[in-house]
């Protein structure tokens, strides 16, 4: 009933736009960053945007690109085990960045993308990336960005935001390493973040970025390009030791897919794959 409820809000959010224009209201939107998963706050008509950027959130989008029946979030590796062996899914996932044993796929998704998965069932288990979704789960509406998606996440913040009238608010929410600040997060939160504030002007609107927003928006200027952003980040650093160098330009890809994942509360946790 949760997930029909939120797929009617998202396809409500997105037939709205034409509405705002035609009304000519001229609304305000508080755009904040959290910089470190620590600083996330959830309220009341706040839409969370979760990134991982390497590389939990590009896995997860992949995954329902290539047609992923069910997506399964798990905690821990133990529980993602047992829930592979409860629903006949393919496990998928790393801890502390290597495969753990018996898992069918590292937390690829360039390895994904030429796994033969449609119609499968996957269950996913990473450090940094599902952990926050777990702690977030209690959100009106928590989202899953990256840099691959990053148009298409940006449009349904602001459209998911806007149906929670003033009260409606976006934070963009890095996951991290272990708590502390990666740089690729903070690079896909300023590009997300840009883009909310030019869907905004879209629609009449006005976003207020907070200066941790501000901060993700400039970091992310200061680079020439996105793949060298994440070649130079701590995440890709760590791609290269563990021979996954391949996953960083994948990465990196700006808008290549038009999916929006949604977190489902329960148990277990979800995620279903929404496109406009």
């Amino acid at each position: 009933m949760l997930a029909e409820r939120r797929i009617g809000d998202y396809r409500q959010a997105l037939t709205g736009r034409n509405r705002w224009q035609e009304t000519g209201e001229n609304e305000d939107m508080e755009i904040d960053v959290a910089l470190l998963p620590r600083a996330a706050q959830v309220a009341a008509g706040r839409v969370m945007v979760v990134i991982d950027q390497i590389r939990a959130s590009t896995t997860i989008t992949t995954a329902l690109d290539l047609g992923c029946a069910n997506l399964l979030i798990a905690g821990d590796i133990r529980t993602a085990r047992r829930l592979g062996r409860l629903t006949g899914s393919l496990l998928a996932g790393e801890r502390y960045a290597r495969k753990p044993p018996g898992f069918d796929f590292d937390n690829s998704p360039s390895e994904l993308s030429r796994a033969g998965i449609r119609g499968r069932n996957l269950v996913l288990c990473t450090t940094n990336g599902t952990a926050v979704l777990r702690r977030l789960s209690a959100a009106d509406h928590v989202l899953v960005g990256c840099l691959r998606n990053a148009r298409a996440v940006a449009a349904a913040a602001v459209g998911l935001a806007r149906t929670a009238g003033l009260d409606g608010s976006v934070q963009v929410v890095c996951a991290g390493r272990l708590g502390r600040f990666v740089l690729e997060d903070a690079v896909a939160a300023g590009v997300i973040a840009g883009r909310i504030a030019e869907y905004m002007r879209d629609v009449d609107g006005e976003a207020e970025l907070t200066d941790a927003a501000a901060a993700a928006v400039r970091l992310r200027a200061s680079y020439p390009d996105l793949l060298t952003a994440m070649e130079e980040s701590d995440g890709g650093a760590t791609l290269r030791q563990i021979g996954r160098a391949e996953d960083i330009a994948f990465c990196a890809e700006e808008d290549a897919s038009g999916t929006v994942p949604l977190l489902v509360a329960g148990d277990p946790m979800r995620i279903i794959g929404l496109t406009p």
